[in-house]
């Protein structure tokens, strides 16, 4: 049998099975909204197109602003009105909180341990309170600040090195790894590893989150790896957990060789918390376990480095399109501050603090 004929097998018996289970299943129908007539297997897939919001929208047109499509086996309900959207994200916003389980979320977020892609429930509840009491409250942000400080420092001063050479300088990678080094910092107690490019491992899930999978739909073609996401997914997961390990093992060791610190980062938090599950986080440190710790990490890793440079830098383009504002921040900020400017600036600054 040749591997092409074995895919149209597995395709053919898995359909077979589609279809039994469904004409045999014992569960009711569900009173779903309406919708457009779909194909077997793969649903509304076909009809979407290059743009699927312009689709929808003709849709919602004739079906009305709650409707009901079928992407491969995944039943989806499709909301395009205020009034409906309130419903969803308002009225009844706990019920819909959770986000899809998906095959990158599966590899490279550790399926639903962390915080991301966790359903809610006590379990992310518990998270998000560890991460904002010992991560992001007041006094743990304003210690860290002559920290960014001088991170901050560094990159102001390479750039002034760049300009008066004349060399030409990459400020997105700049802003990047100015925020990998604050991120690491906070959660490990020192600037990135020189050994490791957390910012492309970033980059490349934040590029798999965003891609069209059919494994996501029509789940088990996963196993064929057709699109090579499943490879893909595979290889990126294992760097990011030799990543981690490292880190976490660095930590152990410290602590088992009677290291102090001055200051506890993240991770020494969570290790303690995992080694005497006591005080405020018991419920969620008798339940800790590496997974959860380094899904927890991946979570608080790609949250800042994806997402803090992506606003910077679309921040920079829209002042560089606009000039006149760019002029008028650069001369308020001048008249605040001559040094770096702090947070505490923000609110003197009026072009910032009026938006």
């Amino acid at each position: 049998m040749t591997p092409s004929d074995f895919v149209i097998l597995l395709v053919f018996v898995g359909a077979l099975w589609q279809f039994i289970h469904i004409l045999f299943s014992k569960t009711p129908e569900h009173n779903l909204p309406p919708g457009p007539p779909g194909l077997p297997f793969i649903g509304h897939l076909h009809m979407l197109g290059k743009l699927p919001h312009r689709t929808l929208f003709k849709l919602s047109q004739k079906y009305g602003p709650i409707m009901s499509i079928r992407l491969g086996l995944v039943p989806t309900v499709i909301v395009s009105s205020p009034a409906a959207a309130e419903l969803f994200l308002k009225t009844h916003d706990t019920v819909f909180a959770s986000r899809p389980s998906s095959q990158a979320s599966d590899y490279l977020f550790y399926g639903t341990t962390g915080i991301g892609f966790t359903k809610y429930g006590a379990h992310w509840r518990s998270a998000r309170k560890l991460c904002m009491l010992e991560l992001l409250n007041a006094e743990k942000v304003k210690s860290m600040a002559g920290m960014r400080r001088e991170d901050l420092r560094l990159c102001v001063e390479s750039l002034k090195k760049a300009a008066a050479s004349r060399e030409v300088v990459d400020i997105s990678e700049k802003v990047v790894h100015l925020i990998e080094d604050m991120t690491c910092r906070m959660l490990f107690g020192k600037s990135r590893d020189e050994r490791f490019d957390l910012s492309a491992i970033v980059h490349d899930i934040a590029e798999d989150l965003g891609a069209f999978n059919i494994a996501d739909y029509i789940p088990f073609l996963g196993a064929l790896n057709l699109q090579g996401f499943t490879k893909r997914f595979q290889i990126t997961s294992e760097a990011v957990d030799k990543i981690l390990e490292t880190m976490i093992d660095g930590h152990e060791k410290d602590v088992a060789n009677g290291y102090k610190k001055n200051d506890r980062d993240f991770l020494d938090v969570i290790l303690a918390l995992k080694k005497n599950p006591t005080g405020t986080h018991e419920q969620l440190a008798r339940n800790l376990n590496q997974s959860n710790i380094k899904a927890i990490l991946m979570d608080l890793i790609f949250g800042a480095i994806d997402a803090s440079p992506t606003a910077i830098e679309w921040t920079m383009s829209e002042l560089i399109r606009n000039p006149r504002v760019m002029k008028l921040l650069q001369e308020e900020i001048r008249d605040v501050t001559h040094d770096l400017p702090r947070a505490n600036h923000l609110l003197a600054i009026p072009t910032i603090h009026q938006r």
